[in-house]
């Protein structure tokens, strides 16, 4: 299985989130929802995204709609939710 990981406090916003998965998934050409939902629907890799941090996200809940859509729609594709320490 094909790992993502994604920190949230690096990709804080819709904007650097999605310039960071549009190099790392095939068929993925654009910027929003739709597009990320249309280009995983059909995935035929399994594939997971680790979510980290994701309070710092601007839009959370969102972001989990998508992927609750996507899972839905194809069952390769999964997500995990961590929440790291912060020590600073």
């Amino acid at each position: 299985m094909r790992k993502i990981e994604i920190d949230f406090k690096i990709y804080s916003t819709k904007q650097k989130l999605f310039s960071f998965l549009l190099p790392q998934i095939e068929g993925l050409y654009g910027t929003n929802y739709d597009a990320l939902i249309d280009a995983l629907s059909f995935y035929d890799t399994p594939l997971l995204f680790h979510l980290i941090n994701l309070s710092y996200y601007e839009n959370q809940s969102s972001l989990l709609e998508v992927l609750q859509i996507i899972q839905k729609e194809n069952t390769l594709i999964q997500y995990t939710i961590e929440k790291k320490p912060d020590f600073n």
